[in-house]
């Protein structure tokens, strides 16, 4: 909002059917430096030009034809634009009946035309800076409540995102294979999402939102008995039963906690994300046998980053594999398991994963000589 000077020119709009009243009060205001002026001699124009012009004066002549100038009080009003704008009277004659009905309907002022010089001039400057000093003070009040407002969101959004993360940290923890497992993913996604951009027009905040929303795509393994969770081996077709149901034990939760914030676009995410991360491109996945397009496209991001991660992260039950043969696998799955245009993405960052992993997972790589090293 621009600033408002309270020492700035007055802006006068005269309504008065007479073109001489109008001549002479110009005339007089005329003393008043850079002082603008407009006359309206139609009554039914009145409250129109007053909000095309957004006077910080207006002078309200009481008698016009076919228009009652108390009325015309009343509408001006009732406008936003000129609701609280100083309403000067001008009557021929000073009334007390008169003089109060026009303060009841919300004049500021009463003058019997013609004032002296000296009187409306005084008026004129009194009233206009008053009301600059109403609309600054306004204008600084709106601007706190913006701020703190601002503040409030901040302090509530970094909140929510600090208790996400530990959710998310509580769920890995009763997972001790996974290690730094969620700040891989995160980052991976995070790579693949802003590879992407131009390809899904992708917002800044939807990359931000992708980034800490990846982090609870596991939330659901809460609701596994350690017993099939912490098992170090390959799992029975019973156990595979039980422990596909953690997107749909994730996603219930997330959605309890979407219904108290339906607009929330992070929970939207991450609902979305805990859902469907294990679909597949060809419809063979689970919990839903979604396939393409109908797969999120966050869920088709963190499949890539999650296949990877697991892939190139040492396990009880199999060592690490290097980031060659990670990629190979996931392009051999590409348009298969995984949204071809993902696996695109990841081929033209491969350098950023390669260097990502080594500073991410140093521990689980396996030794690989540098394509660099002489």
């Amino acid at each position: 909002m621009p600033a408002i000077d309270e020492e700035a020119a007055p802006v006068v709009l005269l309504v008065d059917d007479q073109q001489i009243v109008a001549k002479t009060i110009q005339h007089m205001l005329a003393s008043i430096p850079e002082v603008q002026f407009y006359h309206c001699i139609d009554p039914n124009e009145a409250v129109a030009t007053a909000v095309r012009f957004l006077p910080s004066v207006i002078l309200q002549d009481l008698v016009m034809p076919g228009v009652d100038g108390l009325d015309l009080i009343v509408a001006y009003r009732a406008q936003p634009a000129t609701s609280q704008t100083p309403l000067v009277v001008l009557s021929s004659e000073e009334e007390p009946v008169t003089k109060a009905e026009a303060f009841r309907r919300g004049a500021n002022d009463y003058l019997v035309k013609l004032p002296h010089r000296a009187e409306l001039v005084a008026r004129v400057r009194y009233h206009s800076r008053t009301y600059r000093l109403l609309l600054r003070a306004r204008a600084f009040n709106e601007a706190e409540k913006r701020q703190l407002i601002a503040e409030r969101e901040a302090d509530a959004l970094r909140a929510r995102n600090t208790l996400i993360f530990g959710l998310a940290k509580l769920a890995e923890s009763r997972d001790t294979d996974t290690g730094e497992h969620l700040e891989r993913i995160a980052t991976y996604c995070r790579v693949l999402a802003e590879q992407l951009r131009t390809v899904h027009d992708l917002t800044d905040e939807w990359v931000v939102n992708l980034q800490l929303a990846s982090s609870l795509h596991d939330i659901g393994k809460v609701g596994i008995p350690d017993s099939i969770l912490l098992k170090p081996g390959l799992l029975t077709p019973e156990e595979r039963v039980v422990i596909e149901r953690h997107p749909g034990i994730g996603a219930t939760a997330l959605e309890a906690i979407l219904a108290r914030d339906q607009d929330d676009s992070l929970l939207q995410m991450a609902r979305n994300i805990a859902a469907s991360h294990h679909e597949r491109w060809d419809g063979k996945g689970y919990p839903a046998a979604l396939s393409g397009d109908a797969i999120p496209l966050e869920a088709r991001i963190v499949s890539v980053a999650d296949v990877y991660d697991a892939l190139t992260s040492k396990r009880v039950y199999k060592p690490a594999l290097s980031h060659d043969e990670a990629l190979g696998i996931i392009i051999e799955g590409r348009g298969q398991q995984f949204d071809p245009q993902v696996v695109d993405a990841l081929r033209s960052c491969e350098i950023v994963f390669r260097h990502a992993g080594s500073l991410l997972h140093e521990d689980d790589l396996p030794d690989v000589a540098s394509p660099c090293a002489p």
